[in-house]
């Protein structure tokens, strides 16, 4: 049989098993639709199970018994981080103004460069001018102290993990279970243990932002070269030298990056606090929403984002190696760097080139007075101590002068010049101009019927549909369909997992609020696709159009997802069809960013043989470059189904209903039992679809041979 013939029975056999592939999805779709129709209303799981399976009451009893029992220690705990935040925040509030904005953009200037630093004194002066002084200061000391404790716990159970596998393997379905668990249920125990203020909002924080820094900390030291251990071990270090000296030091830039994950997933976090009384820029943001102002809800969440990105950056500048240029390269301190071969650039970065030498002098000469003070005074007790001091006392050039200018602007506040809060001059407020924009578009005509059409078009044909759809299914079929599914793309042994979850799900009795959860995240997956898929064509073949769209998308990424119920809520008013938007919104950057990615990483030797033989553009896009790039897609459509099931969690807060809704319920009722059930529910869908189609990612990057 020759090569041809043998081609040709392949490409027979791949066609027959789409073809029987396409036959059996479209059985199942016609007997749902039929079961469907056959439905009087949504289905429900048995009442003798529900009855007998009272896991609320379970979890309810079982609070119930902790806090009578173990509540004084809780109170203790709560009491040690309540007097430390005050203090925190007491310090932040009450200090002037200026010495806030040199804590904040000082250490801005030496890590990130003139650019950030600039960035950080607008972010500083952006906080006071939209009024928002004190809210933003409040955020940054639950942000700060959530923190600190997060990666100090976070690096002692990272490091254990990195020294024991048994460890680690225990640890893993904990971390998997805390990320993927919606940031707002972690509010419940937070609320009931501790109370309310800023003590469980910290606590609550610290939990949900620790599994980064756990992670990144144990991957950095496993990922330390074998022959560099061997090297050390040849010379005698011991197991802690080596941990210490060795392994932790070269692992640095890993757990720098988890330190950043950590700042992100803690801002998120604490922008939600205001739910059980933290105060804050997220208290701020949710009143604007109550009281439907928008401009006062934009200034709120702009200041969350600029906070975002300038932390953001800040830490990100820290996990970075410092940028070494040749010798004849003149470093730029304020323009790009690219821009180098311009002569004009290099004009403008002379002063700042000249100044940056200056200031480097006279620190270096402050900071080695300062060093060669404290050689003399030590050297009186001992020498070679005094001269270790002295070192590293003069390596600090920047830390040491840091530090004095803070205490001088304390020093000038307290005896000559009282500088006090924020100048109420320097106000510059952006609410009102906000606020008449939104109400003369709202009143125009052209958006109104936009805005009217596409809440039908969403709620008449698709969401609508699709929710008595999936309500309606008997609960026994769309098991056996996602069990099915589980065993096709995964094995049997998901596939039972995946239909005992379910019946979890149902057996809590909130089967028909999963569906409804179910459908909004289908429908905002679809719209993500339909608007994403093209605008990540076109990024790819457009450079300039993919560098504008990835700064959006960064600050898109960044912004926690409580704000971004505010420009639906401006343009669309509350319901279920304004919560799949603002789900699209804050769900779209993955398909966007995996589309562009998969279609440009596709060999250009491929676009030009297909040009060679007569193919046009849109050919060898979808005979080539998309083939070649549905791994990509599927892992985009797979972190957007994730956020989008993040998402449902606030969407309540417009008027989106299913699980999200249960778990407001249950919070306003201090129903834990509830609340817990629901957040496991949506825990759970997400599990199951995101292993589905990562299973699935995998036998795709199989078939086109791009792992083995």
């Amino acid at each position: 049989m020759d090569m041809a013939t043998r081609t040709d029975l392949i490409d027979k056999s791949n066609q027959s098993k789409n073809i029987i592939t396409y036959v059996i999805i479209g059985v199942v779709f016609l007997v749902a639709l039929w079961l469907s129709i056959q439905s009087e209303g949504p289905s429900k799981f048995p009442k003798e199970v529900t009855d007998k399976f009272t896991f609320t009451a379970w979890v309810n009893d079982g609070e119930d018994y902790l806090k009578k029992n173990y509540r004084w220690v809780t109170k203790i705990i709560a009491s040690y981080i309540k007097e430390t935040y005050y203090f925190l925040e007491d310090f932040l509030l009450e200090s002037p103004w200026i010495l806030i904005a040199a804590i904040i953009v000082i250490p801005c200037i030496i890590a990130g460069g003139l650019r950030l630093g600039i960035y950080s004194s607008f972010v500083v002066y952006f906080w006071g001018a939209t009024g928002m002084w004190e809210p933003s200061l409040q955020t940054v000391a639950l942000m700060g102290l959530s923190v600190l404790l997060c990666v100090f716990f976070g690096f002692i159970l990272g490091v254990l993990c990195s020294q024991s596998n048994r460890f680690e393997n225990f640890m893993k379905p904990v971390l998997d279970t805390m990320q993927v668990m919606p940031a707002f249920v972690y509010l419940f125990p937070a609320l009931f243990f501790f109370g309310i203020g800023g003590a469980p909002a910290i606590l609550a924080t610290m939990i949900y932002a620790m599994p980064p820094i756990i992670r990144l900390t144990n991957t950095g030291i496993r990922q330390v070269p074998a022959q560099t251990i061997e090297s050390a071990t040849s010379f005698g270090s011991s197991k802690l030298q080596l941990l210490f000296k060795i392994k932790i030091p070269l692992s640095l830039p890993s757990i720098m990056m988890g330190i950043n994950q950590v700042i992100m997933m803690a801002l998120a976090l604490v922008v939600l606090a205001c739910f059980i009384g933290a105060e804050g820029i997220g208290g701020q943001v949710w009143q604007a929403i109550r009281r439907l102002d928008v401009g006062w809800a934009m200034e709120g969440g702009l200041c969350i984002l600029f906070m975002a990105i300038m932390f953001d950056r800040f830490s990100l500048a820290f996990s970075k190696d410092k940028e070494r240029l040749p010798s004849d390269v003149q470093r730029f301190y304020l323009l790009p760097q690219s821009w180098e071969k311009y002569q004009i650039a290099k004009i403008i970065e002379m002063p700042l080139s000249f100044g940056n030498k200056i200031l480097k002098i006279m620190c270096q000469t402050v900071t080695s007075a300062i060093a060669t003070v404290f050689r003399v005074l030590v050297s009186i007790f001992n020498k070679s101590t005094a001269e270790n001091i002295g070192e590293f006392i003069s390596k600090r050039y920047y830390v040491i002068p840091y530090f004095l200018v803070l205490f001088l602007i304390a020093f000038i506040d307290h005896y000559f010049l009282e500088i006090g809060t924020f100048p109420k001059e320097w106000k510059l407020s952006i609410r009102q101009p906000i606020t008449n924009a939104v109400e003369s578009l709202t009143v125009n005509p052209g958006f109104i019927s936009f805005a009217k059409g596409l809440r039908a078009f969403v709620y008449l044909n698709l969401l609508r549909p699709l929710d008595v759809f999936l309500t309606q299914i008997p609960w026994w079929y769309t098991l056996a369909v996602f069990s099915a599914l589980g065993y096709v793309t995964v094995g049997i042994r998901f596939a039972i997992i995946t239909a005992v979850l379910l019946l979890f799900i149902g057996a809590c009795g909130i089967w028909t609020q999963s569906m409804i959860t179910l459908s909004s995240v289908l429908v905002s997956v679809v719209l993500c696709f339909v608007i994403g898929v093209p605008l990540g064509i076109i990024a790819s073949y457009n450079e300039r159009f993919r560098n504008i769209q990835n700064v959006v998308l960064d600050a898109m990424q960044t912004l926690p997802y409580f704000c971004y119920l505010i420009p639906v809520l401006m343009f669309f008013g509350g319901g279920t069809v304004s919560a799949v938007i603002a789900t699209v919104i804050y769900s779209i950057p993955p398909i966007i960013r995996l589309t562009s990615l998969g279609l440009t990483q596709v060999s250009g030797t491929y676009s030009e043989v297909s040009r060679s033989f007569g193919g046009t553009l849109i050919q060898t896009l979808n005979k080539i470059k998309f083939p070649l790039a549905i791994p990509s897609l599927v892992i985009g459509f797979n972190q957007t189904v994730i956020m989008a099931f993040a998402m449902q969690i606030v969407t309540p807060l417009i008027g989106g209903k299913g699980l999200g809704l249960e778990v407001f319920n249950g919070l306003a009722r201090s129903d834990t039992g509830r609340g817990l059930a629901a957040g496991v529910g949506i825990v759970l869908l997400a599990i199951i679809i995101d292993r589905i189609t990562l299973a699935w990612t995998k036998k795709q990057r199989e078939a086109l041979g791009l792992i083995s």
